[in-house]
């Protein structure tokens, strides 16, 4: 186990974060008895959640097993997250579950045409990989729960089985893979100190494996309060050096925004988060916000006290992003960063590109997102900025331009306190609406 390293918060911030968790706690127990009544999961699991995100190839899963939930979601930690909002069966022991991993795993690789061969080119230009055999490369990101490296999740045996298929298929299917893994910091650091990394490396190193951890923003308040991530910039540190140590070219998410800024700060924010991956030499996946049911901000929505960015945020944050230049330790990808969040699972509800409030016209939406997703294809940065020059010279520009102009005078905390008040008032009548509008 890692040793606990304290956060920089003050009481009454602690107070703050705890409101908010008491909230999500009542939002999640609701979404779990939805789940189980819409979708209910009567034995072991035999497939894996997966979705599928863009990248300079095509596009590429993200795979989830379905084991023991994450601890931290059922504490009502990490506001914005859903991602254990699913059924689950009654009545099974971990050790089944666990178990189950290898069959999810085989699920996946049959149906891997599917899943990989239709939807990429097999083409990883750029990339510094491993020598090996001429063969199309694919790339695939895996988690638990929530984290990889959790052994409630996914023991050690079974991370090395995993690790170990994955190697054998390549010879199978006459593949290469690529594989990105998801945990959170101290599990990383944990593995580190009972020398599981150590003897995987050999793995890592025949999967040109790259591990991904949550962070979310630099700020402390807008981290461990807003988030209720409970995470100390010093243990992401730790994670970090210790990712390096064991050849994993490690990246952090960050999001870009928070039910408790206004658009300007947000940009302000990620901006700051940027600047100190950058100065760490780690790759970013910035999160681009959104309302997934049954979560803090999407009840703030609901309010009226919360609203997603106008679409030509979109344009903003690539923007920052091509000026993002870490130096890495370990540089697999040719480039250093992933835009992620338009898509998820499960699905949201509303994305930036959709939400009702939005006054963003729907061709140009689309042509926004066109345009983003040019420059995750391309990686051609001038042609994104003349593309992105000429779409704002249009006078839908203008939404956005007054957005932005938009400021609260009130402190942070002042703000989280009053949505965390109001979502207490209303959280009963919006899960009762959201049950009336499930199909």
């Amino acid at each position: 186990m890692t040793t606990a390293i304290p956060l920089s918060i003050t009481p009454a911030d602690t107070i703050l974060r705890e409101a908010g968790q008491r909230v999500s706690r009542k939002l999640r127990r609701a979404r779990l008895a939805h789940e189980r009544s819409v979708a209910p999961l009567a034995g072991v699991p035999e497939e894996v959640d997966l979705f599928f995100d863009h990248a300079p190839s095509g596009t590429y899963p993200i795979v989830a097993f379905r084991t023991v939930p994450c601890d931290r979601w059922l504490k009502g930690l990490c506001t914005p997250c859903s991602y254990s909002a699913r059924s689950y069966p009654v009545g099974i022991e971990p050790a089944a579950l666990h178990a189950s991993v290898m069959t999810q795993l085989e699920w996946l690789l049959q149906h891997f045409d599917e899943f990989f061969t239709l939807r990429s080119t097999g083409d990883l230009s750029g990339y510094r990989l491993r020598s090996a055999p001429q063969r199309p490369w694919y790339m695939l990101q895996l988690a638990g729960e929530s984290s990889f490296f959790r052994d409630a999740e996914i023991p050690s045996e079974y991370r090395r089985a995993i690790l170990e298929r994955l190697i054998r298929f390549q010879d199978e299917a006459n593949v290469n893979l690529h594989v990105m893994i998801e945990c959170r910091p101290e599990h990383l650091v944990a593995a580190e100190r009972s020398s599981e990394l150590e003897t995987l490396r050999p793995l890592f190193r025949a999967l040109d494996v790259v591990v991904n951890m949550g962070y979310e923003h630099f700020d402390e308040f807008l981290r461990n309060v807003t988030f209720a991530k409970d995470l100390s910039a010093a243990a992401f540190a730790e994670a970090i050096e210790a990712a390096v140590r064991n050849d994993l070219d490690p990246g952090a998410f960050l999001f870009a925004g928070s039910y408790v800024l206004a658009t300007s700060e947000a940009l302000e924010q990620t901006r700051r988060s940027l600047h100190h991956l950058e100065q760490m030499g780690v790759f970013a996946n910035v999160m681009v916000p959104n309302l997934q049911g049954y979560t803090l901000p999407d009840l703030l929505y609901e309010l009226g006290l919360y609203d997603l960015p106008e679409p030509y945020f979109l344009l903003d944050l690539a923007e920052l992003l091509c000026s993002f230049q870490p130096q890495r330790a370990r540089r697999i990808t040719p480039f250093d960063w992933f835009i992620g969040g338009l898509v998820s699972d499960p699905p949201p509800r509303y994305t930036v590109l959709d939400h009702p409030r939005r006054k963003t016209s729907s061709d140009m939406t689309a042509a926004i997102y066109d345009c983003v997703l040019e420059l995750v294809s391309t990686l051609d940065r001038r042609s994104f900025e003349a593309t992105a020059r000429r779409l704002r010279r249009d006078s839908e520009y203008r939404y956005y331009a007054e957005e932005l102009e938009r400021t609260a005078a009130r402190s942070w905390a002042e703000r989280q306190c009053e949505f965390v008040r109001a979502a207490e008032s209303y959280v009963d009548e919006y899960i009762a609406r959201l049950a009336t509008d499930a199909p």
